[in-house]
């Protein structure tokens, strides 16, 4: 009785021992069937990944192209934009504007923080390489600060480049407090 006790615990203790006894060509065809269940998935999200990759580089080319385009188009438009601020900084006002260009004389001024006490407008000619041109000539007296003159003809320039300063005279206020003044005569070179 002491040996089946015995060969009963033998039996439970071991794992392949409990297993049926199978060939090996059924134990080859576990083995695959384990490996094609565990390869399967594997395989096919390999090929749906590369298929995503594949409509992601069209997708980029396709954006790529826009994009391209759209350089192109911009860059056509800036030097359109700068050819257009090329010929208004080279072309003169008329005579006839003067009313435009006092407004921004005065929004020059008052961007700058300075006051216009007076302006006197005059018109002239002016010869340059043998060829007259009208010129307005605006006189001017103001108050503020000594840099806001400075801002104030540096923007006269940018805004109106067919102008010259013909004669300035800045005068620093004495008293503390006080604004400081200047005269200016800016001659505006206008078309005829």
């Amino acid at each position: 009785m002491a040996s089946t006790s015995e060969t009963a615990k033998n039996v439970k203790s071991s794992i392949l021992q409990r297993l049926p006894r199978l060939s090996t060509p059924v134990w080859i065809l576990i083995i695959l069937c384990l490996f094609l269940i565990f390869m399967v998935p594997q395989v096919l999200g390999y090929m749906e990944t590369a298929s995503r990759q594949q409509a992601l580089k069209l997708q980029i080319s396709q954006l790529q192209s826009q994009y391209d385009a759209l350089k192109a188009k911009m860059a056509s438009q800036s030097s359109l934009a700068a050819k257009k601020a090329e010929a208004k900084a080279y072309s003169l006002p008329s005579r006839a504007g003067n009313p435009e260009i006092s407004q921004v004389i005065m929004d020059l001024a008052w961007d700058n923080d300075i006051t216009i006490i007076t302006m006197g407008i005059s018109s002239s000619n002016s010869k340059i390489l043998d060829k007259d041109y009208p010129v307005l000539v605006y006189s001017l007296k103001l108050t503020g600060q000594v840099t806001n003159f400075q801002k104030f003809l540096l923007a006269i320039g940018k805004e109106l480049p067919s102008s010259e300063y013909i004669d300035i005279t800045i005068t620093p206020a004495t008293v503390e407090g006080e604004l400081d003044k200047a005269t200016m005569n800016i001659q505006v070179y206008c078309d005829n």
